[in-house]
């Protein structure tokens, strides 16, 4: 059966060293979803959503607004919106807001 949520339906993750960043979790387990894993983050000026990880899954993070700065194991590479970035399963990988004004970004990865 298809799934659809809205923002204001979708599960809302605080982040509780950034008080301007949450989470909007869109697909995932509550929507039936076996490997696929969706959700929309928003990042405060200078913070982080995380420290740099890596997981198994691909994952695809497309920046909305704002600019990211993602750190890589070998380099550092700085985005703006309507840009997209793959990170490969096992890739080690990190996002930090680099701007004035939140970063909105879009996580699609395998489970």
């Amino acid at each position: 059966m298809p799934s659809v949520v809205t923002w204001e339906e979708a599960r809302h993750r605080p982040r509780a060293h950034d008080p301007e960043g949450f989470a909007r979790v869109f697909v995932g387990d509550d929507s039936g979803a076996e490997r696929l894993r969706m959700h929309v983050s928003v990042v405060g000026p200078g913070q982080k959503s995380h420290d740099p990880h890596a997981h198994e899954g691909e994952e695809i993070i497309y920046v909305m607004e704002g600019r990211a700065e993602f750190a890589f194991r070998d380099r550092t590479v700085t985005a703006g919106p309507q840009t997209s970035v793959f990170v490969g399963s096992g890739e080690f990988h990190g996002i930090r807001n680099a701007g004035d004004g939140v970063l909105k970004y879009m996580i699609i990865r395998t489970a």
